[in-house]
This record gives C-alpha cells, sequence and structure tokens, in this order.
C-alpha cells in the first residue's frame, strides 16, 4: 500500500504553494486527479488530445502518478446518457495517465418514485453499459459509499452481486458509513465484509457526540457528527489499514480530511502533515 491526498488539497488554499511543493513537502508522489464534466483539472483541460498529452507531460517531469480518477456523475439525473457518457471518456483518460481506477458515484438524490430493488437494478444496468463501452481500457471503475443511497450495505451487496465484474469494485471512504449512521463497532465489520472488492480509497475520520457513538442513528447523523483529523477522530485508521491489508487489498491509502473547516486556515497545512504522519505510522505497524 501506499499513501496518496486528494489534488484539492495542494493548493494554495490549503497552505500549499503548487501541486509540486505540496507533494515534496509532504513526502508523496501520488495523487488522486479530480476530472469535472467539462474535462476540466487541476493542471489544465484534457477533453483533446494535444491538452491531455501537457497533462502527462507535466506528471511525468514532475514524477507524479494518478492513482485514481475522480468524477462528478450522478445516476439519479435525467439525462443518464450524459453521464455514462462522462464516465466513459474519463475512462479514457484514466488510460492514457497510466492510472486504473475512476472513482464513480451512484445516485446522489432521491428518486421518490423509487424502491430499494429500482436504485439497484438501476446502478447495475448504469454501470455494465459503463463497463461495457471502456472494454478496451483496463481501468476499473470504484463506487463510492457516498450520497443517498451508496453507504446502504444491503445496496452496496447487491450491486457487487449484480455486476460481477473484475473490473467494478469500490472506493471505501472510511469515514461515510460512520455519518450514514452506523455504529461505530459496526464500521470494522463493514470494512472486512467489503475490503476484498476495494479498489481505492479515501481515508476519513469523523467523530460522534458521547452517548451515541454505538447507537444507529437516523438522519444521517445530522446534528451528532462532526470531521475530525484521522489522528483524532473515533474510528481507528491502524485497524482499519490492517484490515484492508489481510484482505489483499495493495493500492492507495488517499487522505481526505473533512475537518479542516472547524480549524483555523492557517492550521489546514499542518493538519494535513499529521494527517499524513498518522497514515505512514498505520502502515508501519502492519
Amino acid at each position: 500500500m501506499f499513501i496518496a491526498i486528494r489534488d484539492v488539497f495542494l493548493t494554495q488554499r490549503y497552505g500549499f504553494k503548487s501541486i509540486i511543493e505540496g507533494l515534496r513537502e509532504l513526502g508523496l508522489n501520488h495523487i488522486e486527479l479530480h476530472v469535472d464534466r467539462n474535462m476540466n483539472t487541476i493542471m489544465g483541460n484534457v477533453s483533446d488530445k494535444a491538452s491531455l498529452n501537457k497533462v502527462k507531460e507535466f506528471l511525468k517531469s514532475n514524477d507524479i502518478e494518478v492513482c485514481a480518477v475522480l468524477l462528478d456523475n450522478d445516476f439519479s439525473a435525467r439525462d443518464i446518457d450524459s453521464e455514462i457518457k462522462y464516465i466513459v471518456k474519463a475512462c479514457g483518460v484514466a488510460y492514457e495517465l497510466n492510472c486504473n481506477v475512476v472513482r464513480i458515484n451512484a445516485f446522489m438524490r432521491p428518486i421518490h418514485t423509487f424502491t430499494m430493488k429500482d436504485y439497484i437494478s438501476k446502478t447495475v444496468e448504469y454501470v455494465r453499459r459503463c463497463l461495457d463501452l471502456t472494454r478496451g481500457y483496463n481501468v476499473s471503475l470504484a463506487m463510492e459509499n457516498h450520497g443517498y443511497i451508496a453507504n446502504d450495505r444491503e445496496f452496496i451487496r447487491e450491486v457487487l452481486k449484480g455486476t460481477s465484474s473484475d473490473r467494478f469494485g469500490l472506493t471505501l471512504d472510511t469515514g461515510n458509513f460512520y455519518w450514514y449512521g452506523y455504529p461505530l463497532s459496526e464500521l470494522y465489520e463493514i470494512y472486512k465484509e467489503f475490503a476484498p472488492y476495494v479498489k481505492h480509497t479515501h481515508m476519513k475520520n469523523f467523530t460522534v457526540e458521547e452517548g451515541y457513538k454505538e447507537e444507529r442513528r437516523l438522519g444521517l447523523g445530522i446534528g451528532r457528527i462532526q470531521g475530525a483529523p484521522l489522528y483524532e477522530g473515533d474510528i481507528d485508521i491502524k485497524r482499519t489499514v490492517k484490515i484492508l491489508h489481510d484482505a489483499g487489498y495493495d493500492y492507495d491509502l488517499t487522505l481526505e480530511d473533512e475537518s479542516l473547516y472547524r480549524f483555523d486556515s492557517r492550521l489546514w497545512k499542518e493538519i494535513i502533515k499529521k494527517d499524513i504522519e498518522h497514515l505512514r505510522r498505520a502502515l508501519s505497524a502492519i
């Protein structure tokens, strides 16, 4: 396993002068690259061959590797064909960047006429379409436990079963199951269940108000949960990394700290550095 970071955290907003200087200061060379619907990235547009080649050259000349491409797709959109085209085009970009994982979303908003069965069947249908259209790429789709429905254990189980492809798996967000309302002790059971399907990760932590850590919280935990640095939250990151390791996972541990809003922005860079060191300690403990 290796440590990576979302590209957004390497911007001036978080205290880093540039991606290059941020990675050097943190001692990293892997990033998760956000690609928006217009094929824009933090390094420039990648919608055509010439612009993509510029990004490729920037990455190569600075010894930066893209461990995953992050998308904004939403299967609850009315124009599902556009969502699928976006995913397929991004898979082509990932392939060109020698990146073998694309993070996708399922349904980000509720569809009031849908039952759980509908959410499952439509997700399987859309993922299969994407996989069929990207057969020429050595790229996997990694659905994140994120958004309206994709933190539900039964939903994930059935989508994995229905899709049944080596090129489809999960972006395991270590914090989102807790945010969704699962009790703290149940998280490790969930990680163990889904660890064999993990293609990519978002390493995140939260803290829940005393008295509610082992409760099944309703309403997505609103009002009783807040982001925490990796080294201060309720979730045992070392234990989580070991669960992944024991399941044979050997890819990225990508930092995604959603606690920074709680702190003065002048502290953000130091918190990120301490998060990275916490991940290093977790890896060294395996």
